[in-house]
């Protein structure tokens, strides 16, 4: 190297004995090379003016190369003591779209340090000299100013309305102001370095994340070949507060992957307004979960060494979470979870709502012994009774999300159905709702119903089993079950729902269910008459919208003069079958058994059968005592969605029944 600039600095000297005319002076190089770079076909052209042009056909630096480098100085003195261009312009003469980048340089001989300047530049110029930028497609300008020796380096960066996007569309940028300021300094083997970030505005997206706002960032460490480290790390987010956090890497060599050695990270009381959305809200949304709203204070404080997470203290003040239409406000909670030690969390909740349902305050412990988490009981008022919860346990079985599995029992202690029906906006009911679930449990993202739901209500019970809940916490749950009701009161039902009267009892079966959100898919379904003997009546209200039920043809078969003088009749038996089947609702009455019913529904869904219907009605309801009443359907195939606006327009009482 020293010989190079030997050579050079001899032709400079010609330049003061050479006569005027021939004082441009021209040096040609085949080859440079430099423990730090090589360049090849290198020309310096020296002009009278004091301007220099340079130019190098190749310059490898490391991995990198570039070819067909110009630089032209308007101003370019070289002594001794320093070389120095001024009003510089560099460009990759190959380039497509060749552009410039404004640039000043001073190389200080003795102390071997390079002052560089770099004012009003295009990003886009950049990206032709650093080809690992061009994939970013970056825009805008930047300033940037350098000294550079061998023990220390200082930079600092401005970036004005920047922008820049990937082609995947994973990470944008726009409208970018930022200063950033570093500092580098080797102590023996290592570069002990510190950095300031000041970003006054601008938009981030990095997916699934979006930020648009303030921050400023300063942090300090070290860089070693072995070791990357951030001693100490400080981020402000103007609308959300203030992080803090260290770090500790070891890289990649030959025989090992890089890997996180340790890990802090410490929060302020932080905005949960702004945290969650800008934060949370967006990895619900990419597994299509439910929208969140939040409010309140939370701090947060975690450790990370080699195997993971090895501690977290969440603490939650005066927070309100919202979830579609529930919600639970003034929750309080302390929670402080270590990996490999049993510990013990709080958490209070003030009210809430599960829908139009309002909950009252309630508070649990929570036990945690590493990814084992249990709570004994929660005791969640609703109404004049509880919802309690017994015995929740969750656990994680292997690394991957996937692994979580969850049990818990639950029970609803003895509700007023008046003030029920009152909350929910229904019909009045009177009498009382209770329920039992033995066990509830999650796994593989299934939820499961372990042995049955029973519900009283009505003077009778419903009891579910073969429950099962296929990802619900998606978009589009799915759920299968069997429903088994018994001893309805009839008379409570119907003045419920505004149906006319009718006495007696029921019982009824939905085998198969299958439903995707909240639209059945497939069910076989029967409403029955109870077995045994009690007062059966049923009025003429009652009878016109069983009749509306079975369709268009539908008929009351009793004589009309009796109608002058009843407004009720006795009966035998009432029955309604229903086989869905592709959004079709098969239709029997009480005497069809559910064999027949599904032979005549696969017949009729064959697309080589005639899909002729049998020319019988079906019975709805069977007469018996004086005077003698039957209600017969004719009509087998309706579509489900008109049979449900049909039973909204019973229970409206829009329905009118021709009565023969």
């Amino acid at each position: 190297m020293f010989r190079i600039f030997r050579t050079v600095l001899f032709c400079l000297l010609l330049t003061f004995v050479l006569p005027a005319q021939a004082q441009q002076l021209e040096v040609a190089l085949d080859a440079v090379d430099h423990p730090a770079f090589s360049a090849r076909r290198v020309t310096l052209r020296l002009a009278p003016s004091g301007a220099a042009d340079l130019e190098v056909g190749a310059l490898q630096l490391g991995e990198r190369k570039l070819e067909a480098l110009r630089l032209h100085c308007a101003s370019f003195v070289w002594s001794s003591a320093q070389a120095s261009c001024r009003r510089g312009e560099l460009r990759i003469a190959q380039a497509a779209a060749a552009r410039t980048l404004p640039v000043e340089f001073t190389w200080h001989t003795a102390s071997k340090r390079l002052e560089l300047q770099l004012q009003q530049g295009e990003l886009g110029s950049l990206a032709q000299l650093l080809p690992e930028l061009a994939a970013w497609h970056p825009a805008g300008r930047f300033t940037l100013q350098a000294r550079l020796d061998a023990s220390r380096a200082e930079m600092r960066v401005a970036l004005h309305d920047a922008a820049f996007a990937d082609t995947a569309g994973l990470h944008a940028g726009d409208k970018i102001t930022a200063n950033l300021e570093l500092t580098a300094e080797r102590r023996k083997n290592a570069w002990q370095w510190q950095t300031r970030l000041d970003w006054p505005q601008g938009e981030l997206y990095v997916a699934p994340l979006y930020r648009a706002g303030a921050m400023r960032l300063a942090a300090t460490g070290s860089y070693a070949p072995q070791s990357w480290q951030v001693e100490q790390a400080t981020l402000r987010l103007d609308d959300i507060g203030q992080l803090a956090g260290s770090m500790h890497w070891q890289p990649a060599d030959g025989k090992r992957p890089g890997r996180l050695l340790a890990a802090e990270l410490n929060t302020d009381s932080l905005d949960l307004a702004t945290l969650i959305p800008q934060f949370v809200q967006p990895f619900i949304d990419a597994r299509a979960g439910m929208q969140l709203a939040v409010e309140g204070r939370g701090q947060i404080s975690a450790a990370f060494d080699a195997k993971g997470l090895s501690r977290a203290d969440i603490t939650l003040a005066a927070a309100k979470i919202e979830a579609g239409k529930h919600a639970i406000q003034g929750l309080e909670a302390r929670i402080p979870w270590r990996r490999d030690v049993a510990t013990q969390g709080h958490f209070r909740v003030a009210g809430g709502n599960f829908g139009a349902l309002p909950l009252g305050a309630f508070d649990a412990a929570l036990a945690m012994r590493g990814y084992e988490f249990d709570v004994p009981n929660i005791a969640i008022p609703l109404l004049d009774g509880r919802l309690l919860f017994e015995n929740f346990h969750a656990a994680r079985h292997g690394d991957d999300e996937g692994a979580w599995q969850w049990r818990l029992g639950a029970a609803l202690e003895p509700v007023s159905m008046p003030l029920l029906t009152q909350a929910l906006g229904w019909p009045k009911m009177s009498g009382v709702l209770s329920a039992a679930i033995p066990q509830v449990s999650y796994a593989n993202g299934t939820m499961l119903l372990d042995g049955q739901l029973i519900v009283t209500v009505f003077d009778g019970y419903l009891a579910v089993d073969g429950l099962r809940l296929i990802d619900p916490f998606g978009r589009l749950p799915r759920l299968q079950a069997n429903i088994e009701a018994r001893h309805l009161d009839l008379e409570m039902l119907t003045e419920t729902f505004s149906f006319g009267s009718i006495t007696g009892y029921i019982d009824a079966d939905v085998k198969g269910l299958e439903m995707a959100g909240m639209r059945p898919l497939a069910f076989n379904a029967s409403i029955l008459s109870t077995p045994g003997d009690y007062r059966k009546r049923i009025s003429q209200r009652a009878v016109q919208n069983i009749s509306s039920l079975g369709g268009a043809g539908a008929a009351a078969a009793i004589q009309r003069s009796f109608l002058q003088i009843f407004e009720t009749f006795g009966y035998d038996s009432i029955g309604l079958r229903c086989r869905l089947i592709g959004g079709v609702c098969w239709m029997a009455g009480i005497d069809a058994p559910p064999r027949r019913i599904d032979r005549l529904a696969r017949r009729l869904s064959d697309p080589g059968g005639d899909g002729s219907l049998p020319s019988q009605g079906y019975e709805l309801v069977r007469g018996g005592g004086i005077p003698a009443l039957n209600v017969i359907g004719y009509n087998r195939r309706v579509d489900w969605e008109e049979l449900v606006n049909r039973l909204k327009g019973v229970i409206a009482g829009n329905h009118q029944i021709e009565v023969r």
